[in-house]
């Protein structure tokens, strides 16, 4: 009779091989999912139309614009070539266009760590379990944002080192290995290039030049101690790349104006930024980071290869940096995508049974049919998830002020606003230039101290003393801001209570100087009352015509969801979507 057992044992290898296969699409397209969080970012609409504006005029604007508080105040913008970008993504892709491009390039990112781990010689299983890890950490910072450049200039710097400092080790272990510089160093060549694109893009260059000069200076101490006077040629080629790097930062429209502008922003606090406090608990980021933490130190602790002591440097600082501010977080997780994979893989290695002596075991038909079948259905429904996600980037009414916003627009009023901070850069490009604000999120880039002041002193009080303030600001008043620059327009955010109180203040007054002209559950307009109470005056509006109530609404447009008299022949109008009640679609 003839044996049948290499036979069966061919079969159970193809089985095998067939279900990894499909367990490495449900990983690649659940990193996707992770990354395609299809979120309005309250920024987006100013970065593309600052970029649209560039693109049209072809000069960068020398003081601040669309703005009547900073009107003479320099702007510092060092996000130009992410805002290009997304104005022309848009221009040609729609917000289709965004979503997609964002998507595919947070899998770029990952199809890096994937080419530096499979260098490293990791298996596609591992590797795919790690960048899901990696993935799920960066699903909160994969909004449509500047910070997309820096997470693939950050990657970018890290294939280039992992390319010079290939067997550097044994380059340095080895004393018969001649004094001059190892060939692979010339890799380091490129890092200042990247930093160029890098410090035009965002202004996390800062932490990336950081990272550069942390893990130059690491090998620099390594080859100090392992090759001691026959360093010096090794050293000067390192110290030389750091040099460079400092010095590419000045390739920017401001020269140095960029580093005294970073020097004044950076070393003040931000405590009314959510996203510079620390983790907490109930933080989204929260749990997936202890899992990359737990992951990160279990695999360094145990892993049977050689630990390398910058790598490990690095990490920890970023992790201390990741505990103080949520926004570093991001960066943590891509440095732990190049470095973490090749760790951690030697310790699942370990954990595994020994299987040399093992036969290959075979499955039975149901159970291999009911494990494909399920990775199938698992594939297919998170690929109707990633379709959903790029194919639409609501703008809910119950977030922004939509119907608030088109009732400006469809009374063509006019003058200077202002408005909550989350909702500043959609009010001016649906309303500009026939409405100015009085602040929105390019933040220090273009504003005074003292004007971020009056305006977080309206929406935030004291903020249970957690403010930094100018000296020059005086105490806190939220009513300054009513005054500066003699606005005539304020739009509330409703969730904003503390300047809820302010309006209601001065809507009490013997002779009230604000008028509401329009309320909705998440929106309260304010009019100037000399303007919007006189029949004589353009902007006057009949108390007929005046929409006060409290109407929520869980439906949502297409972004921009621009009213009418918004279309510039650039951002066009929204279309009309499905009600829902899933802000992630």
């Amino acid at each position: 009779m003839q044996n049948t057992a290499p036979l069966k044992n061919e079969l159970a290898i193809r089985e095998y091989r067939t279900l990894k296969r499909l367990v490495l699409v449900a990983l690649a397209v659940s990193c996707a999912v992770s990354l395609s969080m299809n979120l309005a970012d309250p920024d987006l609409w100013g970065h593309v139309r600052y970029g649209e504006d560039l693109l049209a005029e072809g000069s960068l604007p020398e003081t601040a614009t669309h703005t009547f508080t900073a009107r003479d105040h320099r702007w510092i913008n060092h996000e130009n070539l992410a805002e290009i970008t997304f104005a022309l993504v848009y221009r040609y892709g729609g917000d289709e266009g965004l979503l997609i491009f964002k998507c595919i390039w947070g899998m770029l990112v990952l199809a890096l760590m994937a080419w530096a781990a499979r260098r490293n010689g990791v298996p596609p299983l591992a590797i795919g379990a790690v960048l899901l890890l990696i993935a799920s950490n960066l699903t909160a910072f994969f909004p449509v944002r500047p910070q997309l450049l820096s997470y693939m200039c950050l990657a970018g710097v890290l294939v280039l080192l992992e390319l010079a400092f290939t067997g550097w080790h044994g380059w340095l272990e080895d004393a018969r290995r001649p004094a001059r510089p190892p060939r692979q160093l010339w890799w380091l060549a490129g890092i200042p290039l990247v930093v160029i694109v890098w410090t035009n893009s965002h202004g996390a260059f800062v932490a990336g030049v950081a990272i550069i000069g942390a893990y130059l200076a690491g090998r620099i101490v390594e080859a100090v101690i392992y090759r001691r006077d026959r360093s010096l040629s090794v050293v000067a080629v390192l110290a030389g790349v750091g040099i460079a790097t400092l010095l590419a930062t000045l390739v920017n429209p401001y020269g140095y104006e960029l580093h005294q502008w970073l020097m004044m922003s950076l070393g003040a606090p931000r405590p009314e930024i959510t996203e510079w406090d620390p983790p907490k608990l109930t933080d989204p980021v929260f749990v997936p980071l202890m899992l990359l933490v737990a992951t990160s130190v279990a695999s360094f602790a145990l892993t049977r290869l050689r630990r390398d002591w910058v790598q490990i440097s690095l990490l920890v600082l970023l992790l201390w940096q990741a505990c103080e501010h949520v926004r570093h977080i991001s960066l943590l997780s891509i440095l732990a995508g190049f470095w973490l994979p090749p760790h951690f893989h030697s310790v699942a290695r370990r954990l595994r049974p020994n299987t040399n002596n093992m036969p290959v075991i075979e499955l039975g038909g149901i159970v291999r049919w009911t494990l494909a079948a399920g990775l199938c259905v698992a594939i297919a429904l998170q690929a109707s998830v990633l379709y959903f996600r790029t194919a639409k980037l609501p703008v809910f009414r119950n977030m922004y002020p939509v119907d608030a916003i088109a009732y400006m627009a469809e009374r063509e009023m006019e003058g200077r606003l202002v408005v909550s901070f989350n909702w500043a850069q959609y009010a001016l490009a649906a309303l500009a230039p026939k409405v100015e604000v009085s602040f929105d999120g390019r933040f220090r880039t273009c504003y005074p101290q003292e004007v971020i002041d009056r305006n977080f002193d309206f929406l935030l009080g004291e903020h249970g003393g957690r403010r930094y303030r100018s000296p020059n600001s005086g105490p806190v008043d939220g009513s300054q801001v009513l005054a500066d620059g003699a606005p005539n327009l304020v739009l509330v955010d409703r969730s904003y209570k503390h300047a809820m109180d302010v309006m209601a203040q001065a809507a009490e007054q013997d002779s009230p100087q604000w008028t509401l002209v329009y309320q909705d559950s998440v929106a309260q307009l304010w009019g100037l009352s000399s303007e919007f109470d006189d029949p004589t005056h353009e902007n006057y509006v009949p108390v007929a015509e005046r929409l006060i109530s409290d109407h929520r609404s869980d439906t949502a447009v297409a972004w921009p969801a621009l009213p009418p008299r918004a279309q510039h022949g650039r951002i066009a109008t929204g279309r009309q979507l499905e009600p829902t009640q899933d802000p992630q679609m």
